[in-house]
């Protein structure tokens, strides 16, 4: 419009050649102007309204705003807009204009309003206000944008939504082929009976119930029939029901059962007892006729005193018990001997862990020779270097994994470990025998020879040939002429073989005539109580005899004072080993407890008398 004014301002000067190209020009801006303003109001996809911000008075409408509410142009035009006469609406609209006539270069908030349509019906549309130049004259304009059909869209997806969701919940939530509960919905009700037990001071019983062959029942007769099966078993089962008790399913034929209000183990196994007859009623269909038994496990809280799923999963453990044991039966799980279990499991792992991390060591306690006044060798005793608990002797951890495979890697590792500590020695110029303490199922294991030959070969030398190996003459030696195979191939190997703690089995004189055993050794408990009991001392005679008899070594064990040291020397016993002598200590100490042995105290020893046995 300024260059049509600057135009304009020179039509005087202009010639007529000009001034007609200048009012051709004038046409054509006109032309674009006006198109462009038809595109932009009076053709707008929405409905737009021009109006005084003083007056409240309708300037101009588009087809649009005709087609939104029903009323002709006719009735707007000269008439005060409706929609900022009263009413919060109308407020809201008057105070963004106002504001935007103060401040024209304000950014105006959206406003929803609802407007009534000719028909009477109530539209909801979307509001703008913004500045508008109509024909120079200063005015606003109202944009509106229907949202009614895009709200009703919205809700209607809304709705939509709502109904998916409550139908994915029931899916997830019931079994859709029996219509129960599913093992998603077992936790929130055990939830709600061990809270209801607790109140009551009552007992819970939560039951897993497994129908037997299903597999092959379902190979059989196919899937549509055990279908059928399926819901009826679970009919039946519904149809035992106390008050409060829950049935859910939890697998293809897998039921779980909770039970509240129990008052004994007895009342829990009769309701099961009875479903267990129910169930055991033949099951016809229009082709088949069906029998079935259901093997179960059962937990009681709170004698198993844990959180829902755990208390599922023993149930489970049960129920496989009693699968075991076969069809139809039925096991109450036992928290005790589940807490034995877990306890082994965690000890067997951490002994594991262990053992990667190389946290044993052995330490080495000395063997004398009274006779000759010398250290002839040493056994080696596993100690175990915990982060936490600091240096835990073979009681602390050793019992709680045996029987466990975890025994044969320690003792592997015992028996490597010993071999390259006797080469670090023999390198120092230092030459003493080792033995080494395994299991008899370790001794027994299909791979020992095998393992020792791998072990020997590993650590090959001069050393190989002063390893014994030492077993509890109080083991389970179940197969004794297998044990003799092995002794011999030790032998063969260059590997001797004791049994430890002669004398405390019930096998001995057996033991000492089908093993050759190259030696024995005396119970500490013996040797230690020889000087104060007649009995004692007795045995310890009486197996220095054995062992002269059957030409074998022998060293006592537990020797703690002189007195002792002499009384075995002259009994014949010149092989001896205890804390009186030096206790167990670490690998890198032996070389100079050797240098310094034996103090006066041992020189003194009196080896007058004739020993009366071969040691």
């Amino acid at each position: 419009m300024e260059k049509l004014h600057n135009r304009q301002s020179h039509l005087a000067d202009a010639d007529p050649h000009s001034l007609a190209k200048v009012l051709a020009l004038c046409r054509a801006e006109l032309a674009v102007s006006e198109s462009r303003n038809r595109v932009l109001f009076t053709d707008s996809p929405l409905a737009l309204i021009v109006y005084d911000p003083l007056s409240w008075q309708v300037l101009a409408v588009n087809a649009a705003c005709v087609d939104l509410f029903g009323y002709p142009e006719t009735k707007w035009l000269a008439q005060p807009l409706p929609f900022a006469e009263a009413g919060e609406q109308g407020a809201a609209l008057r105070s963004v204009a106002q504001g935007l006539a103060a401040d024209p270069g304000r950014l105006t908030p959206p406003l929803r309003l609802r407007l009534a349509h000719r028909d009477a019906y109530v539209l909801e549309a979307d509001a703008r206000v913004r500045n508008y130049d109509f024909n120079g004259r200063a005015a606003q304009i109202l944009i509106l944008q229907d949202s009614s059909e895009r709200r009703q869209a919205e809700e209607y997806l809304r709705l939509m939504a709502t109904q998916h969701r409550q139908q994915l919940e029931l899916s997830a939530h019931y079994d859709s082929l029996t219509g129960l509960p599913n093992r998603s919905l077992f936790a929130e009700r055990a939830r709600q009976g061990l809270f209801q037990c607790q109140l009551s001071a009552s007992s819970m019983a939560v039951c897993y119930l497994d129908l037997d062959s299903f597999a092959a029942l379902n190979a059989t007769h196919g899937q549509t029939v055990c279908d059928h099966l399926l819901i009826n078993t679970a009919e039946c089962l519904r149809s035992s029901l106390r008050g409060g008790d829950t049935l859910i399913r939890v697998g293809s034929d897998e039921f779980a059962l909770l039970v509240l209000g129990i008052k004994s183990e007895e009342e829990v196994l009769l309701i099961l007892q009875d479903l267990q007859q129910r169930l055991a009623e033949p099951f016809i269909s229009d082709s088949a006729c069906v029998t079935v038994s259901v093997s179960i496990g059962v937990t009681i809280y709170p004698q198993d005193n844990a959180d829902p799923e755990t208390l599922l999963r023993h149930a489970l453990q049960a129920m496989i018990q009693a699968k075991h044991r076969g069809s139809g039966d039925s096991v109450v799980f036992d928290p005790e001997s589940d807490r034995r279990v877990r306890a082994k499991r965690e000890s067997v792992d951490s002994v594991y862990a262990a053992l990667a991390r190389r946290e044993f060591v052995l330490h080495y306690q000395p063997k004398v020779d009274l006779k000759l006044k010398r250290v002839v060798g040493a056994e080696a005793l596993i100690r175990w270097r915990h982060p936490e608990r600091g240096l835990l002797l073979p009681g602390a951890f050793l019992p709680a994994i045996e029987d466990d495979r975890v025994m044969i890697a320690l003792g592997n590792w015992v028996i490597g470990e010993a071999l390259a500590q006797m080469q670090r020695w023999h390198e120092q110029g230092l030459d003493l025998s080792l033995s080494v303490n395994i299991t008899a199922q370790h001794l027994l294991a299909p791979d020992f020879l095998s393992g020792l030959r791998q072990l020997l070969l590993a650590c090959s030398g001069p050393t190989t040939s002063r390893l014994e190996i030492e077993v509890l003459e109080s083991s389970h030696i179940e197969d004794a002429a297998k044990v003799e195979q092995i002794i011999v191939a030790c032998r063969e190997l260059g590997v001797g073989f004791a049994l430890d703690d002669f004398g405390t089995g019930y096998s001995s004189l057996a033991y000492l005539r089908r093993l050759s055993a190259d030696t024995l050794k005396i119970d500490q408990s013996f040797v230690s109580r020889m000087l104060d009991d007649p009995s004692d001392l007795a045995i310890v005679s009486g197996v220095i005899g054995l062992a002269a008899a059957f030409q074998r070594r022998l060293v006592a064990e537990g020797v703690e004072t002189i007195a002792q040291a002499r009384r075995l020397l002259r009994l014949g016993c010149h092989l001896v080993q205890g804390y009186g002598i030096a206790r167990p200590m670490p690998a890198e100490a032996i070389p100079a407890w050797v240098a310094s042995w034996p103090d006066a105290a041992w020189l003194a020893i009196d080896e007058d008398d004739e020993p009366t046995g071969r040691c």
